[in-house]
């Protein structure tokens, strides 16, 4: 899963008129939703490449190679974790 990081801020609106505070939510509410490149990239890690789909050798290819990658260096990682004085 993607993650696209978390902000957070504060605004306290006072001395404006009702309408004007509206649009100060409305312009912040925008934020809230994720953007489209956001969406998009959450559709594609959600749905990948199906069997006959033009994508699909190189998608899976791509991903094989990515998830032996890091079971190799897991394996690297561990057997220098398990080497190390207590």
């Amino acid at each position: 899963m993607v993650s696209v990081g978390n902000r957070q801020s504060y605004m306290e609106v006072t001395g404006f008129s009702s309408e004007v505070r509206e649009q100060f939510y409305k312009v912040a509410s925008v934020n809230l939703c994720s953007n489209i490149s956001g969406q998009i990239l959450a559709s594609l890690v959600m749905s990948p490449p199906k069997v006959g789909d033009e994508s699909y050798d190189t998608y899976f290819c791509e991903r094989d190679g990515i998830l032996k990658s890091l079971a190799r260096r897991a394996k690297v990682r561990n057997y220098d974790l398990e080497t190390v004085e207590a």
